[in-house]
């Protein structure tokens, strides 16, 4: 197979966001005829089809779906290589690129990375909000630096992680909600009651479900969402029950909903991970001297 040239990538990749070879000439100042030729070339090189030609356009097949992902992640390198080569020619010595979920990108890494940034102006910091599974394939791939998650990080990778912070399962309720008034309850007095979850996987997630099988509670999940915040509007509005972050909750008003501690009490401590098994860019080298020096 002949090496495949970085235009011909160009082509494939702004043909499958346009679906269509007059959309793609425009976007890449060429014609219609030179772009349905290199898509077909392409195709013939790789011995299957990319797209199907259709009255309104073309679609990715299965294939070209899969090979899209793949050519998605060359150009993240390659557009992390051309922000090296900018952050060079200013001067500055590089960006610290980080992910997190929602709650901790916005809180506890944000607070960290804001501190080390006014102790080292010249760095560019790049926070990426994600969903726990994509925080730890981003870290795992090396299209990061490090990542925060809630919680001890997956086994079976050599991952190093320090703890920078602790948060807490509280559960939101309506303030007229008969348990508004409550400053602790018991999780088995959640037996019958709504509740707003989390989708799968989240810690909240699982840590719910494992005290509703540890005192028999039976699951009556009424709705389920993919962020914390959304756990607690939907509680305030519906009347269910919601369980998230305690910061979660108080950032929402006091007057319209309420944030109850929880018996027992669920914590988790906030981990910053990165590959230990990976060199390391010269900047998070420098971020990890200060966090030991902090």
């Amino acid at each position: 197979m002949h090496p495949i040239d970085a235009r011909t990538l160009e082509i494939f990749r702004t043909v499958a966001e346009t679906g269509s070879a007059t959309r793609a000439a425009e976007r890449l100042n060429s014609t219609q005829p030179s772009i349905t030729r290199a898509v077909g070339a392409f195709e013939k090189q790789c011995g299957f089809k990319l797209f199907e030609r259709g009255r309104y356009g073309m679609t990715l097949t299965e294939a070209g779906s899969a090979l899209l992902e793949s050519v998605d992640r060359s150009f993240a390198g390659l557009n992390m290589v051309q922000e090296a080569i900018g952050q060079l020619r200013l001067g500055l010595p590089g960006t610290l690129r980080t992910v997190a979920i929602p709650v901790v990108a916005e809180g506890a890494l944000c607070d960290l990375l804001a501190e080390f940034a006014r102790a080292h102006p010249r760095v560019a910091i790049n926070i990426k909000s994600a969903h726990p599974q994509t925080v730890v394939n981003d870290i795992l791939t090396g299209e990061v630096d490090l990542g925060a998650i809630i919680g001890a990080p997956p086994q079976g990778f050599d991952l190093a992680a320090r703890v920078i912070g602790e948060r807490r399962m509280k559960i939101a309720v309506p303030a007229d909600h008969r348990l508004a008034n409550r400053d602790r309850i018991h999780f088995r007095e959640l037996h019958g009651e709504q509740f707003v979850m989390m989708v799968q996987p989240h810690n909240i997630r699982l840590a719910v479900e494992t005290m509703m099988n540890d005192f028999g509670v039976r699951p009556s999940i009424a709705h389920e969402v993919s962020t914390q915040r959304t756990v607690v509007e939907l509680a305030r509005r519906t009347g269910a029950i919601g369980f998230a972050d305690d910061e979660v909750i108080d950032s929402v008003s006091r007057s319209d909903v309420m944030a109850i501690e929880l018996d027992p009490p669920t914590r988790w401590n906030i981990n910053l991970i990165y590959r230990r098994d990976r060199k390391q860019s010269p900047v998070c080298e420098t971020f990890l001297q200060w966090l030991d020096a902090r």
